[in-house]
């Protein structure tokens, strides 16, 4: 075979050129097919923020009710108990005998403390007739003077021992339990009697730091509590609050006391529905607050918590102060105001940035 002319040399590396040209094309054309499609933004549901009314508010909290005043009482002499006046369960008034000692020894130490003090008030009086006629020397009548005095202290102190061998109510109330019996020998400040005061009863309620900021903590609150289990409701008044937070939380103690009701027996552990009335607001700092579903209030690691804002097209972290739930929504305070675009589902496969489409919901 004739070797090829320098024209068919020419032509061939042409097509070999072309074809190199072609392949390189094609596949620059499969490396821009093979590019990741675009992710589309997140649609998100978005709602304004809600304005809280600054009237008057009703605040409802959790409550127990708790023993009012159950005191042991106690003679304050010893002896042996001659007597008990009062049945359990009776209702007693202040002052009332509930309990006696025997006082014979205590009436035969007031006797001898008696006849010895007019010995000695005879005494005085005869050796102050000598001194006034100069007899005897001031001296000789000062030792008496003091043994008078000391008299008369054994004396009061022996009708005191038979004043408090009776045990008397120390307030109105009822007696809850008997602790001794006749004829039992008790020493002083062994209790013989359980009191309960039942002119009032307690109920206890933990206040979260936003309430206790903005309740009346005095005798111009207004409260009412809702006995759970049955269909009873009665006014509550302030009575003290802690100004110390409990141990591991942020709440504080709010007591408050009522008439109780002469239907029920309302006793220690029972629970309450309290309502509490938050009066209207009037500083202009006071912080604004505002209603919004719950779904949208995001809880991060620490407890605090936060919600999602629609900016510009992307999603944006804001912190809050949940102040407390109400059924489904929540109601909340912080830097916001009522431009806000809040995300109120899905908040929770957010990230800060990302890039998301707002939608209202109809």
């Amino acid at each position: 075979m004739p070797p090829p002319t320098p024209s068919a040399r020419g032509h061939s590396q042409h097509l070999c050129r072309t074809a190199a040209l072609c392949t390189l094309l094609a596949l620059a054309g499969c490396a821009e097919d093979e590019k990741p499609a675009q992710v589309p933004p997140r649609v998100a549901f978005v709602e304004p923020l809600e304005r809280v009314d600054r009237g008057p508010e009703t605040l409802r909290f959790p409550g127990v009710v708790e023993s009012v005043t159950t005191t042991q009482l106690a003679f304050q002499v010893p002896g042996r108990v001659e007597r008990i006046l009062v049945d359990e369960g009776a209702h007693v008034e202040k002052g009332q005998p509930l309990a006696e000692l025997d006082d014979t020894d205590y009436q035969l130490q007031l006797r001898e403390a008696e006849a010895r003090l007019r010995q000695l008030e005879a005494d005085l009086t005869r050796k102050r007739a000598l001194l006034a006629e100069g007899i005897l020397a001031p001296a000789a009548v000062e030792p008496l003077q003091a043994n008078v005095v000391a008299a008369r202290v054994a004396r009061d102190s022996a009708q005191r021992n038979i004043k408090h061998s009776t045990l008397e109510a120390s307030f109105d109330g009822v007696v809850a339990r008997r602790l001794v019996e006749p004829d039992m020998v008790v020493a002083t400040g062994s209790p013989v009697l359980e009191l309960q005061n039942n002119q009032h009863i307690e109920v206890t309620v933990d206040l979260p730091e936003t309430a206790a900021l903005s309740i009346p903590l005095n005798e111009t609150l207004q409260a009412e509590g809702e006995l759970v289990i049955a269909d009873l409701t009665l006014p509550l008044e302030y009575k003290e609050h802690s100004t110390q937070p409990r141990e591991g939380s942020r709440t504080y103690s709010l007591t408050l006391q009522g008439e109780p009701p002469t239907d029920y027996n309302l006793l220690p552990g029972m629970a309450m529905r309290v309502r509490l009335q938050r009066p209207a607001t009037s500083r202009s700092d006071a912080p604004q607050r505002f209603r919004l579903p719950l779904n949208a209030v995001q809880t991060a690691p620490n407890g605090s918590h936060y919600l999602w804002l629609a900016v510009d097209g992307h999603a944006q972290r804001h912190d809050l102060q949940l102040e407390r739930i109400e059924d489904d929504h929540a109601v909340v305070s912080g830097e916001l105001n009522n431009d806000m675009l809040v995300v109120v589902a899905g908040g929770s496969k957010l990230s800060e940035d990302q890039p998301i489409k707002a939608e209202r919901r109809k």
